[in-house]
Formats: C-alpha cells, sequence, structure tokens
C-alpha cells in the first residue's frame, strides 16, 4: 500500500510540475491563464505531499501510544482456538481478554483489572 501511494504522489508531483512549466509558457501569459495553471500545479504537489506524508508515517492502533505499529490488523490465527479463562499470575483475579494488547515486539500483553499487573501471554508450541 505504501509504494501504491508512494507512486501516486509521484505522480501528482510529476503532474503538478508540468502545470508549473505550462504557467511559464508565453501564450499562458498572453491569455492570462497563467495563475490558475500555478495555482492547480501548487495544489497538485501539495496534494502529492500530503499523500506521502500519509503513506510513510509509522501506524497508529487504536489504544496503542505513539510509535507503536498497529501490528494486529488483519491477522489470523494458526489453527482452531479454545477461550480459557484468563487468571491474573499477580494476584489470580479474572483478567478480561479485552484489556490484550500487541506490543512493539509484536508480544502478547494483557493488564489485569484488579492489580493493574502485567503480563506476557505465551504461546503452546503446536506439536
Amino acid at each position: 500500500m505504501k509504494i501504491l501511494a508512494t507512486l501516486c504522489a509521484f505522480f501528482l508531483w510529476l503532474l503538478g510540475g508540468v502545470f508549473l512549466l505550462a504557467a511559464a509558457h508565453p501564450d499562458a501569459i498572453a491569455q492570462g491563464k497563467s495563475m490558475p495553471r500555478v495555482a492547480v500545479g501548487a495544489l497538485l504537489i501539495l496534494g502529492g505531499l500530503v499523500l506521502a506524508i500519509l503513506a510513510w508515517r509509522p501506524g497508529r492502533s487504536a489504544g496503542a501510544g505513539p510509535g507503536v505499529p498497529d501490528s494486529g490488523r488483519g491477522q489470523e490465527p494458526p489453527g482452531r482456538l479454545s477461550l480459557k479463562a484468563l487468571t491474573c499470575p499477580h494476584c489470580g483475579g479474572q483478567v478480561d481478554a479485552a484489556s490484550a494488547r500487541i506490543g512493539a515486539e509484536g508480544a502478547l500483553t494483557i493488564t489485569c483489572g484488579y492489580c493493574h499487573g502485567s503480563f506476557l501471554v505465551q504461546e503452546d508450541p503446536k506439536w
């Protein structure tokens, strides 16, 4: 997706440059069409810049802090899952699975609603 957005940004920059060059043509100046072409060229270049910035900024997920990539989108579990009751290893309280977050390293971290302790979820091997 980043590559497609970057290609579109380059196309907008190229098209904006063509409009700016066309604005400097003597016929455009004589006909009074120079300023609209400058405005369109500037808008195209600005649009390409905004598109490039949006494409290459770091991803953010809901509830994650700045700079944390959104690595939980579109991932499917590798096999059949069965949800078991989660208990906090610190206080023994029942933990809500909705408090699970994927950290910057890709590890699943759960925060206890009672003692506010955090712990990593480890997956058993499949074999």
